[in-house]
């Protein structure tokens, strides 16, 4: 039953976040009422957060679901240490290091924190 119930509220999260996602990228008007209070609240990713994920060099702001975490994040490193394991597993480069060849080199000596 404790499987069941793990997997039941996983997956429940897991759709959930897609959906704030989603409607993090949409109008006001496009979404419910009660979508716009969550948003207001802090408790789902707001259109202003987000789209600072969209802004070159793309080099941080990952979390989708409330942005609660991004600052913590970001500023420990933890995305750039998450694409340097990445790229160490696959070869595949995150998009942020095409657009800045420093950021690349700094993520490849293990200086994962972003500059201030």
């Amino acid at each position: 039953p404790m499987v069941s119930l793990f997997f039941a509220v996983f997956c429940a999260t897991e759709i959930l976040s897609q959906e704030f996602h989603k409607w993090s990228h949409m109008t006001k008007k496009e979404v419910p009422g009660w979508v716009n209070t969550m948003q207001d609240l802090g408790i789902s990713i707001g259109r202003v957060p987000h789209a600072q994920h969209h802004i070159a060099p793309y080099d941080g702001r990952y979390c989708i679901v409330s942005g609660l975490c991004n600052e913590t994040l970001d500023q420990s490193g933890f995305f750039r240490w998450m694409e340097h394991r990445v790229y160490e597993m696959n070869g595949v480069e995150a998009n942020s290091w095409k657009l800045d060849p420093e950021l690349r080199a700094r993520t490849l000596r293990g200086e994962y924190q972003l500059p201030e």
